[in-house]
Parts: structure tokens; C-alpha cells; sequence
């Protein structure tokens, strides 16, 4: 062949090999820079061991106002520019917080013309480690994932060799870093402070004289730590009294939340009996055995936490539950992307706790309930798009 033509063909091949590398997962990133292993863990929260009623009441009264102040990041690197794919291990797509936290990265994403490949880990331990390694498989600029870390240490390390930073959304019991999980950020708010705004709640309304019982999985290390956060405040108030803590494992709600329940109605009654829990999933299972117990709305009251969609109706009609502590949906998201992009800078992660919220009846509708969800109106994507994009749009506009 003319080897002006040799010359020619030997262009076109490396044109198009780089147009398909600028398609690939990891393309415009600097690898260079890019942080996998995670930096220093943050200081661990605290649990308030005792609360009187009037610091109960003032809790509650703060924790229910709206959260229209922005105290996230307002300065950081710019995003990459060319398309990227992350990866997202929710760890059940059955469970709509996992899913709207998802849709938080996928909106974050949308963005910056990135794109999420969802993996279902389908809610058993098994299933979420087959995600993960699918996962670190498909060779993501960064994983994002809601199941719990230590039973995936495996893939996880994998990835963090192959310098793909694993974000965490509740994959571990405290936000920021784990070094011993291999998470290069963990998105959470404070369990200390979503068990202490539950004991809050249950102290003032009660006036403090529940009688408190506690229902968790406590296979996952958060709900533990914020059972603690829930429980040691109604412990060493002398005029409440607690009942006990009820361990059923999420994946068999159905079966043992009945008996559970009337196990505990069997031994302690039905008056001014309260329960908190780690997560509003159990609560419509709970509901139904009260339900079938002949027990009424305000004989048995339930504060949640997550701020599942069946909460918000529950609320919202009084049935039983009568208080949640959302998480943030959707800003759980942004938060994920925003560590990736600090991740592949050199960065380490911003260190941004969402403030605590409390949805009760009188304020189920807003900041976001009336999408049965907690969105807070803070526009936190204007202000993460600013930071991504290089803006300065003063974020003024209702989100």
C-alpha cells in the first residue's frame, strides 16, 4: 500500500480508538489524582445518655422547622467533563429509599452527562456480594452503594486496587471516611442525632412517662448505634421505663413482626406504649398486628425513622405512626457524586452532615412530604451544580 495511505489509515485508527476510549467508563478523569484509598476517618458522634422534658421539647421544636439553610460545600474542584459511568449497588430495589437515593445519583449525574449502571443486590448478603463484584467488573470510574460494607470487604478492596472509589450511602454506621471498610466517604446524617430527635420526641409527647420498646435488624451496624442514641435517654429518665429491644432480621418482616408484636402487648400491655425503630420498613407489618390485636391509633404509637412513603401515609392519617426521621432522598445522591468528583481531584470528601429533621402530622406536606418524601429546601443541587460546573447562580429559585 502507498505509505501515504499507510499514514492515513494509521491516523483514522487512532482517531477512532480515542473517540472509543472518550466513551469508556473511565474516560477524562485523571487517574493520576484520583483517590481511591480512603483519608482519615472522622470523629465518631456521640450519644446523649439522658434528656429532661424541656430539652426534649426543645429538640423537637428544631428539628421541625423547615431546612432551608444550605450548609453544604460551596467551593471545590470542577467536575470532569467527559462522559463517565458509576455504578450504584443499592443493596434492595424492593426498598424506596434505597431506590430514591439511587435516583439521587442518577440526577447528580445527569449533570455532568454521566451516566449510573444499577446492580440489585436484593436484599440478602449473598445477592448484594454477587452486585458488588458485577460491579467492580464492569470497571466504573467509582461505585456507589447502600449495602453494608463489611460483608463486602472483597470487591470493595478490589476496587479500591483498581483506584475505583467506593462511596457508601448507610454502608456503614458513621458518615466520612471508613479506612477500615475501604470507603473513600460514607454519606449518613448523625445516628446519634436521629436517635436522640426519636428519644426526643417520645420523652416530650409522652411528657416523659413512656414506656418504650426498641425494633431493629441488628445486622446493620447504624441501626444498632442509633438504637443506642434511641434508647439510653428514655433508660435514665425515671419516670419512663424501657421495655426492650425486639432484633428481627429485615428480610423476614412478614413472618416475625406478628408474634413479636403480640409477644409484647402480651406482656406489657397496650397503654402509653411507644416503639421506636432503625427503619420505617417494619412499620406497616407492625401496624397491621396492632391492627389484629384490636389495638387503636393512640393506644400504641410508633416513631420511625428513613421516612419511608408508607410513614408519610401513616402520619398523614394517623395510623400509628405518628413521627419520622427522614433521611435526605435524593441529596444523598448529590452527596455521592460530590465525593466521587473530590475522589478523582485528590480530594478528600466534604465533610457535610444534612441537618436532623423530624416530619410529624403538623408538617407532613412540606419539605418535600408531599412527595412522600424528605427533600430539603435548601437547593442543594443548585449550590452542588455550581461547585461541579464552575456557576455562580445564586440559588434563589424554589427547588
Amino acid at each position: 500500500m502507498n505509505p501515504k495511505k499507510l499514514a492515513a489509515l494509521a491516523a483514522t485508527v487512532l482517531v477512532l480508538a480515542g473517540g472509543l476510549s472518550a466513551c469508556s467508563s473511565g474516560a477524562g478523569a485523571d487517574e493520576s489524582k484520583t483517590v481511591a484509598k480512603p483519608f482519615k476517618a472522622w470523629k465518631q458522634p456521640t450519644v446523649n445518655s439522658s434528656m429532661t422534658v424541656d430539652e426534649a421539647a426543645k429538640i423537637v421544636a428544631t428539628a421541625t422547622k423547615p431546612t432551608t439553610e444550605w450548609t453544604g460545600p460551596t467551593s471545590g474542584p470542577k467536575a470532569v467533563k467527559a462522559k463517565q459511568a458509576i455504578a450504584y449497588v443499592s443493596s434492595d430495589q424492593s426498598y424506596v429509599s434505597y431506590v430514591n437515593w439511587g435516583d439521587g445519583v442518577k440526577d447528580a449525574a445527569a449533570k455532568l452527562g454521566w451516566s449510573v449502571h444499577v446492580f440489585d443486590g436484593k436484599g440478602t448478603v449473598s445477592g448484594n456480594l454477587s452486585a458488588m463484584q458485577q460491579a467492580v467488573a464492569s470497571d466504573p470510574v467509582a461505585i456507589v452503594t447502600s449495602a453494608d460494607a463489611s460483608a463486602l470487604q472483597a470487591p470493595i478492596a478490589q476496587a479500591v486496587t483498581k483506584k475505583i472509589p467506593v462511596i457508601g450511602i448507610h454502608a456503614s454506621a458513621f458518615p466520612g471516611p471508613d479506612p477500615q471498610l475501604n470507603l473513600f466517604d460514607n454519606i449518613a446524617s448523625d445516628p446519634a442525632e436521629i436517635g436522640r430527635t426519636q428519644a426526643a420526641y417520645v420523652v416530650a409527647e409522652s411528657n416523659g412517662t413512656a414506656k418504650l420498646a426498641h425494633m431493629l435488624d441488628n445486622s446493620y451496624a447504624i441501626a444498632r448505634f442509633k438504637a443506642k442514641a434511641a434508647t439510653e435517654p428514655v433508660k435514665n429518665l425515671s419516670t419512663a421505663t424501657f421495655l426492650e429491644e425486639i432484633n428481627i432480621p429485615v428480610a423476614d418482616q412478614a413472618n416475625r413482626i406478628p408474634s413479636a408484636v403480640s409477644a409484647l402487648l402480651s406482656k406489657y400491655g397496650k397503654a402509653n406504649v411507644w416503639i421506636t425503630t432503625c427503619c420505617d420498613n417494619f412499620y406497616p407489618y407492625v401496624a397491621s398486628a396492632l391492627r389484629s390485636s384490636n389495638v387503636k391509633p393512640d393506644e400504641v404509637k410508633l416513631v420511625g425513622a428513613d421516612g419511608s412513603p408508607s410513614a408519610y401515609d401513616m402520619i398523614r392519617k394517623g395510623q400509628y405512626e405518628v413521627a419520622t426521621v427522614p433521611e435526605p432522598s435524593t441529596l444523598f445522591g448529590y452527596q455521592a457524586v460530590d465525593a466521587i468528583v473530590r475522589a478523582q481531584a485528590g480530594q478528600e470528601p466534604a465533610k457535610f452532615i444534612q441537618p436532623t429533621y423530624l416530619v410529624t402530622k403538623d408538617n407532613v406536606d412540606q419539605e418535600g412530604g408531599d412527595k412522600d418524601q424528605y427533600i430539603p429546601s435548601n437547593n442543594f443541587a443548585c449550590h452542588y451544580a455550581n461547585v461541579w460546573l464552575g456557576q455562580d447562580d445564586a440559588c434563589t429559585a424554589k427547588p
